[in-house]
């Protein structure tokens, strides 16, 4: 593992409660396309929608209280979505650890709504 030693991007989001994730849980139709070439068609709900969508808004720190690294880790191992950890070296003077922040490498399209069957 090796740490940058710049700052990841001004954009990259804090997850500190879960008003802070895309308020839609309904499932929906997702385009994945991967650097390869590959693409494939997903359906994601819940938490699942709510990672992705936080991931294609720009860069999220790893630390989270709402626990977002197991929905990461089901998202990149599950469904083949190209999710990359970048390191990033902490404050040594004021005692603050290394980091990560999670990168969307993957080209990702929301589709459509999925309607729920009756």
């Amino acid at each position: 593992m090796s740490l940058k030693e710049t700052n990841p991007p001004r954009e990259t989001q804090r997850v500190m409660r879960i008003s802070d994730l895309p308020s839609s849980r309904r499932p929906a139709r997702f385009l994945i396309s991967n650097q390869g070439g590959e693409t494939q068609t997903v359906v994601l709900s819940k938490r699942r929608r709510q990672i992705i969508e936080l991931l294609m808004r720009g860069p999220v720190y790893c630390a989270s209280p709402v626990r977002i690294s197991d929905i990461v880790s089901v998202l990149k191992h599950e469904t083949c979505i190209d999710i990359h950890t970048e390191f990033y070296a902490g404050d040594r003077d004021i005692g603050a650890g290394d980091y990560g922040v999670y990168f969307l490498r993957s080209t990702v399209c929301r589709i459509d709504d999925v309607e729920a069957a009756a």
